[in-house]
């Protein structure tokens, strides 16, 4: 076999272990005509720029800084195809699959869900690739003019890049999460305002990066960037998790991978804080970053303990069988396997553990009070949505997991408004004092907290420690109620036989 021979019988190998999505979807984006205007436009813009820039610098070009100001030129003309063309083409992509009825044959195909996303997303991807490969030889152009840095191009090219992929999947998992085809045309509107929104932004900060010169030399830059980076990444994958859990069968698991992709951002955080502490002593770690961190946390948790334990807690047999049959293992496991109950455990866990991780270090009383109040405000609502889901499923089995999520909503929107109420209808005087009343109010007592810290709520007629006294009462009925409830979420997986489970099925499929 010659050396022809064996390039081509490799070529079709590797043809034939791609992803077939990834095939179709290329196919189609390069024939289309969003495609063609698209890169016909970006050159012809690219070649404007060359052609009037030169021009408009004349002689200076020689001598003056006019590499900088090509380059930025042509990296807002690579973002717009990037950040705004290729998302909104990979959100249309699967909200095409259901408006020609295509879906339901990709679902009964053997592709998994995992491979439908991924093959997706590497099609937004290789035209990303195709449009860089465009305006590369502009960016060569820029090479050759004075006012070029290659570490700043460089850097500027990848992270935007990696950014592009971000936000193609993100837009990939909005358009999952609908498939109602009458909200359609509020959903392609609502992308378009957010691309736009998150294109602006990047611009903004880009052109800010763009105007200064980067500090390469300085190891805090390098802890932004990576901790920007991480952070990114831990969101890519949960928005690629939640895009496939929702192409993922309901008797299927689309819940644990969620639920581990949230718990490792949260390690991520406190893991970075942390490494942080200890390369620079616990002194260069500031109170306020540190209050930042732990209310970014709790908002985490109560967003997705809301979502977690509310779940419903039937567990379909297809789930049961896929669980160890170590008894260690699924003791270790039990909170993050699906369950409202479960849920509710696996929040628990997470803000008491936040709880203890400020509370045992060196910060101020008032950073260690405001962690606490979070977290027992996390820990109340999400127990009051675990204890209505669970109530309404024993009403009606018509009670689904967004209602309990939506009465919490507006449990929570009640909370913070009411205190205002007899003020509003005039039947109290306005104050700036805080008093008790407005303990249901959580980001009210947060403000309270932290003036009362800096002095300026030295003359608030209630102090931190009858705020704590009230939330801890309340916690603690709240975990009275849900306590049963969690035990059995946790025992029923912990001594649930997998064996069983697997010999039912059989005698099920054979009968």
């Amino acid at each position: 076999m010659s050396a022809g021979d064996k390039f081509f019988h490799l070529a079709d190998y590797l043809t034939d272990r791609l992803n077939p999505i990834l095939v179709k979807e290329t196919r189609q984006a390069l024939k289309s005509r969003q495609f063609i205007i698209t890169f016909m436009l970006l050159l012809t813009v690219a070649w404007l720029i060359s052609v009037f820039g030169t021009v408009w610098y004349g002689p200076a070009i020689e001598y003056g800084s006019a590499g900088r100001a090509f380059f930025v030129a042509y990296y807002y003309v690579i973002g717009f195809a990037s950040l705004f063309v290729v998302p909104f083409g990979a959100f249309r992509s699967m909200l095409n699959e259901r408006d020609h009825n295509t879906y339901e044959l990709l679902s009964i195909s053997t592709l998994s869900p995992r491979q439908i996303v991924n093959g997706k997303l590497l099609s937004s991807m290789v035209q990303v690739f195709i449009y860089y490969s465009a305006i590369a030889p502009f960016i060569a152009f820029t090479s050759l003019l004075q006012g070029f840095d290659l570490a700043m191009v460089t850097l500027f090219l990848v992270v935007g890049l990696l950014w592009s992929f971000f936000v193609s999947m993100v837009a990939l998992m909005l358009s999952t999460l609908s498939s109602n085809r009458q909200w359609q045309a509020i959903n392609t509107i609502g992308m378009i305002g957010l691309l736009l929104w998150q294109m602006s932004a990047a611009f903004g900060m880009s052109a800010v990066g763009l105007s200064e010169s980067i500090p390469f030399d300085s190891e805090e830059f390098w802890w932004v960037l990576v901790s920007f980076l991480v952070g990114a990444g831990s969101f890519f994958l949960l928005a690629q998790q939640i895009a496939i859990s929702r192409l993922t069968f309901e008797s299927d698991n689309r819940s644990s991978g969620i639920r581990i992709i949230c718990t490792l951002q949260f390690w991520l955080l406190w893991g970075g804080v942390w490494a942080y502490a200890y390369r620079y002593g616990t002194a260069a770690v500031d109170e306020d970053v540190i209050a930042g961190c732990a209310i970014m946390s709790a908002m985490h948790w109560l967003v997705a303990g809301l979502v977690f334990s509310t779940e419903a807690d039937h567990v379909s047999r297809r789930i049961r069988r896929n669980v160890s049959r170590l008894r260690v293992v699924r003791f270790l496991v039990a909170p993050w396997l699906p369950g409202g109950r479960r849920g509710l455990l696996l929040t628990t866990i997470h803000v008491l553990a936040l709880a203890i991780f400020v509370r045992s270090g060196s910060w101020a009383l008032w950073v260690q009070q405001m962690v606490a109040v979070a977290a027992l405000y996390v820990f109340i609502y999400v127990a009051i949505g675990s204890a209505i889901g669970r109530l309404g499923q024993m009403v009606t089995p018509e009670f689904r997991p967004a209602h309990a999520r939506v009465l919490i909503i507006l449990i929570g929107a009640l909370g913070m408004i009411a205190p205002y109420l007899p003020a509003a209808f005039g039947f109290t005087r306005w104050s700036n004092v805080y008093s008790l009343g407005e303990v249901t109010n959580p980001g009210g007592t947060l403000i309270h907290i932290s003036e009362t810290a800096y002095g300026s709520g030295s003359h608030n007629v209630a102090t931190t420690h009858d705020v704590l006294l009230i939330l801890i009462a309340t916690a603690g009925v709240a975990l009275l109620i849900n306590l049963k409830a969690m035990y059995q979420g946790f025992s029923e997986m912990v001594s649930w036989n997998p064996v069983n489970a697997a010999e039912s099925a059989s005698v099920i499929v054979e009968v």
